[in-house]
């Protein structure tokens, strides 16, 4: 048990090293309103890695990779996210402000946060489904972990193997902002509007390249 866990944390860490649209969003996030702001999004992300292999460790490919309900879903996603990508190329010149729910604590304080907190994570959640190799790697990585480590697994030991991947993922999510504060891109307006600019572009372009396989499969 405790060698599928580790084995599970490494696997959602490495799965989460080259940061997707979702950590793009994180980084944007970032450098907009800090780290508090941020670290969010990449817990939503590393949730919904957790949520995504334990689907796949217990068979539900249909549920997510469903013929019949994923274009749909996709497509209300790409639109959604597209807007957002937009909006954040569009508004990335402005000067970088600390959001509303990164002030002072208060009751109407808390209440933006919560709002904030509810937005990015149907934002990484509609990053999720809208990507076309997400359900598919999920799938079939199940299915050589069950044929392998958890050949002869219960459901506990798929429930800790998939809290494993969330837990490795999230971990990288957290290095990544780390790594981005300690090395100083952070520290001026300028810098901080420039990784602002990069990521919004960075976010634009992987869910462009998510509408054309989303359009090229309904072709």
């Amino acid at each position: 048990m405790p060698y599928n866990f580790a084995l599970a944390f490494l696997l959602g860490a490495i799965t989460s090293v080259p940061l997707g649209a979702a950590g793009q969003l994180m980084i944007h996030r970032f450098a907009k309103s800090g780290l508090r702001a941020a670290l969010p999004v990449g817990l939503f992300s590393a949730l919904l890695d957790a949520a995504y292999c334990g689907l796949g460790l217990l068979g539900m490919s249909l549920v997510i990779d469903s013929p019949a309900l994923r274009p749909l879903v996709q497509g209300v996603g790409l639109a959604a996210l597209l807007y957002f990508g937009y909006k954040s190329i569009r508004h990335a010149k402005e000067p970088p402000k600390t959001d509303p729910e990164d002030g002072e604590s208060s009751v109407r304080n808390s209440g933006h946060r919560r709002t904030a907190h509810l937005k990015y994570f149907s934002m990484v959640l509609m990053i999720a489904v809208s990507n076309p190799t997400l359900p598919a790697f999920w799938v079939n990585m199940a299915g050589v972990l069950r044929a392998s480590v958890l050949a002869e697994a219960g459901m506990w030991g798929i429930i800790s193997f998939s809290a494993g991947v969330g837990l490795g993922s999230a971990f990288c999510q957290y290095a990544a902002l780390r790594l981005i504060e300690h090395t100083g891109v952070l520290n001026t307006a300028a810098r901080r509007a420039g990784l602002q600019r990069i990521s919004a572009a960075g976010f634009t372009l992987t869910m462009g390249f998510f509408a054309y396989h989303f359009l090229r499969g309904l072709v």
